[in-house]
């Protein structure tokens, strides 16, 4: 059984050692929260399965869960720009993945927990979405 947590980025710092197998083994999905605001979604492997084939992720690194950890400011600022995720390795194997929060809308995650707390928003999805509710 999966669950869903919001978590905010300091106690995912302090708590990533024991939340990696959990989110490894799809046991648990995590919102990654910043003053109140998902900054990011820490998810197994499995979520994001597929994609890259979609043309979801166009952007992408890897950064070892050690790294990861000492540096998750710097990744979830990644993630409000430019980066769609970043795959976290242990000994070298992907082990989980840190969303942006730019692909929440393809996340099998309860989403109306979190749809009010999403920092930046990308504007071209917006404007895409009235293109196609105009037309």
């Amino acid at each position: 059984m999966s669950s869903f947590k919001q978590l905010p980025i300091s106690d995912l710092r302090t708590g990533l050692p024991k939340f990696k197998r959990q989110v490894q083994l799809g046991m648990k999905r995590i919102a990654a929260t910043y003053y109140g605001q998902v900054v990011g979604f820490l998810l197994p492997l499995k979520d994001v399965a597929g994609f890259e084939d979609e043309g979801w992720i166009n952007k992408s690194e890897e950064i070892s869960i050690s790294d990861f950890r000492s540096q998750l400011t710097e990744c979830w600022e990644k993630l409000q720009m430019d980066i769609d995720c970043i795959y976290l390795t242990y000994h070298t194997r992907r082990a989980a993945v840190f969303v942006s929060p730019r692909l929440a809308m393809h996340l099998d995650i309860p989403i109306s927990e979190v749809t009010h707390k999403l920092l930046n928003v990308s504007n071209e999805i917006q404007v895409e979405e009235n293109v196609t509710t105009h037309n």
